[in-house]
């Protein structure tokens, strides 16, 4: 499916030109939260979205980043800010590390990749993309934008917490799928700081080597190990990572729902001095019976779906100038 707009623009107008030529309806019933996809582009097709020139003039704008906002990693390991930042305020006047262009360059030259935190506010194009994912499939998109180089790995072996869009705009870049996935990994320290030898035990065997070129996309659903190189001089992707609501996000509102009824303020009946549980274990049980009569209400299950509704980030644009209202003051 395509549309005029991006027949004239290469901007990606809807999800369905986004994942072409693979209809929708087969991408939820066989690719979605179940196996990676790559798909062909062409070099227009996100020509909207990133080039060398955004990003040079997205980065010439010192003033918006900090160590945490701008990362650099090398073969693996992060740069330390003090390598590339000094300290300076913000525009809040709060103190911060800012980036140095020259040292950045410097250690570009080693073979660093550049990491852009959260960028998809600053990028038009790239902003409209995750608005589209976000509408297409009722979830949080935040993207990310990674330059690499070549024969320098930014990051080892990984699993994300979220399903992963990377759109591929600038050079070759291949990557390994592991047919290792984590089941629903989720940002908790259960799933964080795994070690690299923990992490090659649980990959598993080379599931799929994809070679990105510009146009291109990959889907690598949420768990699923994978790695990348760069095989050329200067790559540029972005990924859209895409968070969606979970059961633990209806435990949240049950607790919150529960502050209101007594019989969750009540203290727990004592233990004495035995090994006799059953006054505990009734108790339990009947909280567990309420906190299954407040999941049930139609009002929860409304509140529920309410929220599920409205999990997007908001993604207002100004339209200026504007008409000032007929007979408004000064």
């Amino acid at each position: 499916m395509s549309s005029k707009l991006q027949d004239a623009t290469g901007a990606v107008a809807t999800f369905a030109e986004l994942i072409a030529p693979i209809a929708p309806s087969q991408f939820f019933a066989e690719y979605f939260g179940k196996k990676p996809l790559h798909i062909r582009g062409n070099d227009r097709k996100f020509a909207d979205v990133m080039s060398w020139p955004q990003l040079n003039a997205l980065l010439d704008m010192t003033g918006i980043w900090s160590s945490r906002s701008l990362v650099l990693v090398l073969d693996g390991e992060m740069v330390p800010a003090a390598q590339y930042c000094v300290p300076a305020p913000n525009r809040d006047g709060q103190q911060i590390l800012q980036p140095i262009p020259d040292r950045v360059a410097e250690l570009i030259r080693q073979g660093a990749s550049i990491l852009c935190n959260d960028i998809d506010t600053l990028v038009p194009g790239l902003g409209r993309l995750a608005g589209i994912v976000e509408a297409e499939i009722g979830a949080k998109v935040q993207s990310n934008l990674y330059c690499s180089w070549k024969e320098h790995r930014a990051f080892t072996t990984h699993f994300d917490m979220h399903e992963v869009f990377a759109v591929h705009v600038a050079g070759t870049k291949v990557w390994n799928i592991y047919q290792g996935r984590i089941e629903w990994p989720i940002n908790h320290p259960a799933f964080r700081g795994w070690d690299r030898a923990r992490l090659e035990r649980a990959r598993g065997p080379v599931m799929m080597e994809v070679t990105m070129e510009p146009g291109d996309l990959l889907y690598i659903p949420r768990g699923q190990l994978h790695d990348a190189l760069a095989a050329s001089d200067g790559t540029i992707h972005m990924t859209l990572a895409t968070t969606l609501p979970i059961g633990l996000d209806i435990v949240t509102m049950l607790f919150e729902a529960a502050v209101g009824d007594p019989l969750f303020r009540q203290n727990l009946p004592p233990l004495g001095q035995t090994d006799e549980f059953g006054p505990l274990a009734a108790h339990v049980a009947q909280l567990a019976e309420r906190l299954g009569e407040i999941a049930r209400r139609p009002e929860s299950i409304r509140h529920f779906a309410a929220f599920q509704r409205g999990y997007r980030y908001p993604r207002g644009q100004f339209r200026l100038p504007v008409r000032s209202r007929a007979g408004g003051g000064s």
